[in-house]
């Protein structure tokens, strides 16, 4: 059978694997990889380098897989050796001491995984649209193991060292690598074998330069978050399960998001989507700069839901109206390249150094952010007129 006729529920759970997957390993690195390099004597300065060298090389990485994915159209190789690759490079840094070879490590280790969720993402849209799917009911199985990922390796991790972890992320590795190789192939377009033209045009119109402003200050105003957070709040005095449940409980307030946002996805559009994520920001960064107790800081996860989840969606919803099919990996991996990789790469050592000043206040610069991001998505809302799908 087909590609392009497989029956949708079938192909349903092939894409939603993927993100299971993925998230899965995401909810262990993200909450707790900062806490295996202070483990491993790194300051917060050279924490926030590490974690930005994982964005950086987003920079070449992306766009030149994704073109390869455009152009060969073989996907599913080609993801599922990267993710390979991945996981040998994180048996490896489990083995080396010291900042700079950890920090080399941990980029060629980004080389290879940074890459695979653009990539997959364009072929999970493509199929969406082709077949009707719910976008959002596909993404939440991502959130679902990453709840899994965070709250589980929270309880494992109480009152041992961190140094096992990575070990752990090295098999998740292992398994998004699986994931793909069952994942659905997306065929190779003869548009984008042709020329690459076009593509440049749209990044540079006024409104797609503005849609990139706003998208960057909302996803970055979470730097400190994802960087400095799990630190913050064991500072506070909370263990590792507690730390675990903040984080799981944000992921929560997003699945309930991406489940019933199907229904309204096209009658709030992209760009209120936008506004509404930097409206959360504004309200949640300044309130965790000086929320101490548990039950205020579960309150404030549960913004999460808006902070990121309505973010995601519109920033999807603005992709699949904005970049034509046949150059759809390609524009994925420039936007991640350029939201994900320049501007997040330069925002994680600021965070470091807002952290190591600021300690929690650190969190005020990102609810700054956040309003200016709105002031953003209002004069794109005021610019763009989106295309019928």
């Amino acid at each position: 059978m087909a590609e392009g006729s497989a029956p949708p529920r079938h192909l349903f759970w092939r894409l939603a694997g993927f993100y299971g997957a993925y998230f899965l390993v995401i909810g262990i690195y993200m909450p707790y990889w900062p806490l295996w390099l202070d483990a491993k004597g790194l300051n917060p300065v050279e924490i926030g380098w590490v974690l930005a060298a994982a964005f950086w090389i987003k920079i070449a990485a992306q766009p030149t897989i994704a073109r390869l994915a455009d152009w060969r159209g073989r996907t599913r190789r080609l993801t599922t050796g990267l993710m390979a690759l991945a996981a040998v490079a994180f048996v490896a840094i489990s083995e080396v001491e010291g900042f700079w070879a950890i920090l080399i490590i941990a980029g060629l280790a980004a080389t290879c995984y940074q890459p695979v969720l653009p990539v997959m993402e364009s072929v999970v849209l493509r199929h969406v649209e082709t077949h009707r799917l719910d976008y959002g009911r596909i993404r939440l199985w991502g959130s679902v193991t990453f709840i899994l990922g965070t709250a589980g390796i929270g309880w494992w991790i109480e009152g041992r060292p961190a140094e096992g972890l990575v070990w752990i992320i090295a098999c998740g590795m292992g398994l998004v690598a699986l994931s793909c190789g069952l994942a659905p192939e997306r065929p190779a377009s003869i548009a984008a074998r042709r020329s690459g033209g076009g593509l440049l045009d749209l990044f540079l119109t006024s409104w797609f330069l503005l849609f990139l402003l706003a998208s960057a200050l909302i996803n970055t105003s979470h730097a400190v978050l994802y960087g400095f957070a799990s630190l913050h709040w064991r500072a506070l005095g909370h263990g590792e399960t507690l730390i675990g449940l903040f984080w799981a409980i944000g992921v929560v307030a997003e699945i309930v998001l991406f489940a019933v946002a199907g229904r309204y996805r096209d009658k709030l559009g992209a760009v209120p989507l936008l506004m509404l994520a930097a409206l959360g920001g504004a309200v949640r960064w300044p309130l965790l700069a000086i929320t101490e107790n548990p039950a205020g800081l579960f309150a404030l996860q549960t913004l999460h839901g808006l902070t990121f989840g309505a973010a995601h969606l519109g920033t999807m919803a603005f992709l699949a109206r904005s970049i034509p099919p046949e150059h759809s990996a390609t524009g994925q991996s420039v936007y991640y390249a350029l939201v994900g990789g320049v501007i997040a790469g330069c925002m994680f050592p600021l965070a470091g150094q807002l952290y190591a000043g600021l300690a929690g206040d650190a969190f005020l610069v990102m609810g700054v952010l956040s309003g200016l991001g709105f002031l953003a998505a209002l004069g794109l809302a005021r610019l763009w007129k989106p295309t019928a799908t």
